[in-house]
């Protein structure tokens, strides 16, 4: 039994378990971010004219490039091609991925005031897609008076009916504001 506490306590201090853990927590916390920036964008509105998509393709076409670059001096000349490809493939994922929903974190981390202002507002059923096949059950349009746009909050009937009564016909909106666009921290019904 001595024997198997020292194989083991021997395998926890190699360095294949080392470098292990801390690829598996890299990834993990790569994970979490992700979880967390896609969460802060569903309450976040970019300025229009802000090129969102084009930063986040840019990025991973020249994470691809650098990858398939590498990949040219790795392989033989018969599977250059095919390796380049799938090196590519693989920055470019990795670059689009590691960057996406950055620009709401910045809006989320880097506010220059916090604002508060009346919007109208409009319930619709159902609300703004969460995931590959589902939705909020419901949906609160309104316009952001920083950005200009609309912005969909997702909700449901339950909260509908606990915080909103008859003839509420306004929201009272706090926001996190700066250059790049708003973050709706809050959100109450309320009177005209």
């Amino acid at each position: 039994m001595h024997r198997l506490y020292k194989k083991a306590i021997t395998y926890l201090l190699s360095k294949d378990f080392l470098v292990t853990l801390l690829v598996l927590s890299i990834m993990l916390s790569i994970f979490w971010y992700m979880l967390w920036a896609s969460q802060l964008s569903r309450r976040t509105v970019l300025i229009e004219t802000f090129p969102e998509l084009t930063i986040y393709l840019t990025f991973g076409i020249v994470l691809g490039l650098i990858f398939a670059g590498r990949a040219i001096y790795s392989r033989s000349v018969k599977k250059k091609i095919k390796h380049m490809l799938e090196m590519f493939f693989g920055g470019f994922v990795l670059g689009f991925l590691s960057i996406v929903n950055i620009f709401d974190v910045y809006v989320y981390l880097f506010p220059d005031e916090v604002i508060s202002y009346t919007s109208d507002y409009k319930i619709v059923f159902p609300g703004p897609s969460t995931g590959k096949s589902s939705h909020c059950e419901a949906g609160i349009w309104v316009k952001d008076v920083h950005t200009g746009q609309f912005k969909q909050l997702c909700t449901n009937r339950e909260m509908l009916f606990k915080k909103r009564m008859q003839g509420m016909d306004e929201l009272w909106i706090t926001a996190r504001v700066n250059e790049l666009g708003t973050y709706i921290v809050d959100y109450r019904f309320t009177y005209k």
